[in-house]
C-alpha cells in the first residue's frame, strides 16, 4: 500500500479506499486497521483519517460496530461517485447548476427533517443559527460561512435518511468553497442570510413543513437571484 499525497487529504483517503474495494483488498463485512495503524499506512494524519471515515460513515458506506471497530458496510457503486471540481463564483454556469442541484436536495432534506427531526437534532440547529447570529454581529464572515454549511448538513443529518445525506454530503464541499466566494461578491447576501435561515430552524422546530421547506427554497431562489444579477452588471 503506497503513501497518498498531501493533497485534499481526507479526499485522498476516500480515493485510496474506494481503490481497496475495487482491487479486492476490502470487502464488505472486512474490518478496517485501528485509526493510528490505517493513518500510518496511509501516510495521513489521524484528524484527516477520521474526516475521511466521517464522510464515508455518512453515507453508510462503513459504519462502527460495538466491540469489533470500523468496518465496510456498503461497497454499492453509488456510494463512490467520482468527486466534482469547486465551481467558482466566477464560472456562471457551474455555479448555478450547483445552485439548482441544491434547491431539489436541500428542500427534500428540510421536508424529511420536519418529520424525522429528533429533540438533539432541534438542539443543535437551533444552537448553530444562534453563533451565526453573533458572527454576523462581529463581523466574522469567515465563521458565518462554515455555520451556514454546518446548518445546513445538521439539516441533512436530520432528516434521518442516508441516501439523503449521500447526497447532501456528495455536494457539500463544492458548497463550501461557492459561499465564501459569495459572501464576498454579492454585496447584501450575507445580511439576508441570517434571517432565511433563522426561519427554517423555526420551521423544523414547530414541526411546520410547509413554513420550513418554503423558506429554505426562498432562501436558494435569493441566492440565484442575486448571482444571476452579479453575472449581469459583469456582462455590462
Amino acid at each position: 500500500m503506497a503513501a497518498i499525497k498531501r493533497q485534499k487529504l481526507a479526499d485522498s483517503v476516500i480515493e485510496e479506499i474506494k481503490r481497496m474495494i475495487n482491487s479486492g483488498e476490502l470487502k464488505e463485512g472486512d474490518k478496517l486497521p485501528n485509526q493510528n495503524d490505517f493513518a500510518a499506512q496511509l501516510g495521513v494524519s489521524r484528524p484527516s483519517l477520521r474526516e475521511a471515515l466521517h464522510t464515508l460513515s455518512l453515507i453508510g458506506a462503513i459504519e462502527q460496530r460495538p466491540g469489533l471497530g470500523t468496518v465496510i458496510r456498503d461497497v454499492n457503486p453509488a456510494l463512490w461517485m467520482e468527486q466534482l471540481s469547486p465551481p467558482l463564483v466566477s464560472d456562471a454556469q457551474a455555479s448555478l447548476e450547483l445552485i439548482e442541484a441544491r434547491r431539489f436536495i436541500e428542500a427534500g432534506v428540510t421536508e424529511l427533517a420536519v418529520k424525522n427531526a429528533t429533540a438533539e437534532n432541534i438542539q443543535i440547529i437551533g444552537k448553530l443559527v444562534g453563533e451565526m447570529a453573533h458572527a454576523l454581529q462581529e463581523s466574522q464572515p469567515r465563521d458565518y460561512s462554515r455555520l451556514d454549511m454546518e446548518f445546513h448538513h445538521q439539516i441533512a443529518q436530520a432528516s434521518h435518511n442516508r441516501y439523503m445525506v449521500h447526497m447532501f454530503v456528495t455536494i457539500r464541499g463544492l458548497m463550501e468553497q461557492f459561499i465564501r466566494e459569495a459572501f464576498i461578491v454579492i454585496p447584501g447576501l450575507l445580511d439576508r442570510s441570517l434571517k432565511y435561515h433563522q426561519n427554517i430552524y423555526q420551521g423544523i422546530k414547530e414541526r411546520d413543513a410547509q413554513q420550513a421547506v418554503s423558506y429554505m427554497k426562498n432562501h436558494i431562489n435569493d441566492i440565484q437571484g442575486a448571482l444571476s444579477k452579479h453575472y449581469q452588471s459583469e456582462r455590462v
